[in-house]
């Protein structure tokens, strides 16, 4: 599912029980804020900005979206950086696929014995 969030173009798709999202714009190259970067005050805060941008985004409000289980929630702030904030629940891992900074999210589980 492709999603448009101000300049922000989110992919998101789920496979295996994991949900994977991608961001991309057509203002420039879009990285996610690494915790050194990020002043955020919530620990299910992902940022991510544009490099470069030909001009900055304006702001946007929170909007909730849902895919199957997984749900998250996307603002832009004043800086123009797209928040994505998920569950505390799901167990996030940052990668980077095709040149493009991912997200894979998944429902932590209890280790079987």
């Amino acid at each position: 599912m492709k999603i448009s969030f101000g300049p922000y173009n989110i992919r998101t798709h789920e496979l295996d029980g994991k949900l994977s999202v991608q961001v991309t714009s057509d203002l420039g190259k879009v990285h996610m804020k690494d915790a050194d970067q990020h002043e955020g005050n919530f620990p299910n805060e992902i940022c991510y900005f544009i490099e470069n941008p030909s001009e900055k985004p304006a702001a946007k409000g929170l909007k909730r979206y849902s895919f199957g289980d997984y749900t998250y929630i996307l603002g832009i702030n004043y800086n123009g950086e797209l928040c994505l904030f998920h569950s505390v629940k799901l167990y996030v891992h940052k990668k980077v696929i095709d040149g493009i900074d991912s997200l894979t999210m998944a429902f932590l589980a209890e280790p079987k014995a």
